[in-house]
């Protein structure tokens, strides 16, 4: 009889020691599945997390502005679809380091979709492979981040929204870019 209940209660630490074992330790978004079966596209909720991550130079407005700065556009624009905004605006002294910084940290607070405008797509590698392990749906402003890795799978945006005539084209096509991918459809076009 002892040796049933010893048995049973080491049965039992083992069964907790396991599932504590295998949680997760971060708030990541849970993985969506790709359309394409070549990347995450999509299936979040509404008001989810989409991150922004912008070069210094995109906190003055510019020519093609309207008067607004592009970090303030985003949060407007985002928060008007019924998104939840989180834009940073990457260090001038430092914007790799900041940049990276930066994606963890979106990554850590459960972001569907990030936009990023890379100062330098080599630092970046890493920190985006995360992003992608965690499901979260890159997609890159401007220039495209290089590809690498092996099953088309590796350190690559999941979709592109280039540069337009303006901010608020730009950041229009970004916004339709996320309501798509909140329906869980592919976005048309790069």
């Amino acid at each position: 009889m002892r040796r049933t209940l010893v048995s049973a209660a080491l049965a039992v630490i083992a069964v907790v020691v396991m599932t504590g074992c295998t949680g997760t330790t971060s708030a990541a978004p849970t993985p969506v599945q790709s359309t394409d079966l070549t990347s995450s596209d999509g299936g979040f909720d509404q008001h989810a997390v989409v991150g922004v991550l912008l070069l210094s130079a995109a906190a003055t407005p510019g020519p093609t502005s309207g008067g607004v700065a592009l970090p303030d556009r985003f949060r407007s624009d985002l928060t008007t679809a019924g998104f939840r905004p989180d834009v940073r605006v990457a260090s001038a002294t430092d914007p790799a380091t900041s940049q990276v910084r930066d994606v963890q940290a979106l990554v850590q607070r459960g972001a569907k979709a990030l936009f990023v405008e890379a100062a330098d797509p080599d630092a970046l590698t890493g920190a985006i492979q995360t992003a992608h392990d965690a499901g979260v749906v890159v997609i890159a402003l401007g220039d495209p981040l290089p590809s690498s890795g092996t099953g088309g799978d590796g350190l690559a945006t999941d979709y592109r929204v280039q540069g337009t005539d303006s901010d608020a084209a730009m950041v229009g096509k970004a916004v339709a870019v996320v309501e798509s991918l909140q329906r869980g459809k592919k976005p048309a076009g790069d």
